[in-house]
């Protein structure tokens, strides 16, 4: 129950990161301003995260947001805004450990890439989950039963399927 706080983190973050890229990259408009804001609160519930002080998951996201830059998924100015906020914190605030955010920066920049490439294209239904976010938990997974630190599984499994979440939901209501 200790870590209940950095799993709702962890859910409002993916949840924000999904709207986020709506209001850019999909046409939804709720008002004026929702894009700046959501890419407010994106970047702030990763920087809550990062304020959790734990080192592991602090270096796990700075990994995913630099490979999300060198990606080219950063390609918007709510997306600069989060980014920048969840960088900020982290040089500020955490301990950059390369053991930990080396691997998991070149597994996210690896199935990342595989991942975009196979965005676009028709698959059999037996591999549509290769378009989701799933190698955040793999990775997480096998960290986790590595080094016996669960919770870094769960606040990415939390993330991972709240954004996807979000993103089934556009999907039954025709945002793309």
């Amino acid at each position: 129950m200790e870590n209940c706080y950095l799993y709702v983190l962890a859910i409002l973050f993916g949840v924000t990161m999904k709207i986020a890229d709506w209001l850019n990259e999909h046409g939804v408009h709720w008002f004026k301003g929702d894009a700046i804001l959501f890419g407010i609160l994106w970047g702030m519930f990763g920087s809550l995260i990062i304020l959790e002080f734990h080192t592991d998951i602090s270096n796990i996201l700075l990994a995913m947001i630099l490979a999300f830059i060198i990606r080219m998924r950063i390609d918007y100015r709510n997306h600069a805004i989060a980014s920048c906020l969840i960088i900020i914190t982290f040089l500020l605030l955490a301990f950059f450990d390369i053991i930990i955010f080396f691997p998991f920066f070149l597994f996210f920049l690896i199935f990342g890439h595989l991942r975009d490439f196979l965005k676009n294209r028709s698959l059999p239904k037996a591999f549509l989950w290769l378009k989701f976010g799933w190698y955040y938990m793999l990775s997480t997974l096998f960290y986790a039963f590595l080094y016996d630190r669960w919770v870094v599984f769960f606040v990415f499994t939390a993330f991972t399927l709240a954004y996807d979440l979000v993103k089934l939901i556009g999907y039954r209501y025709a945002i793309k």
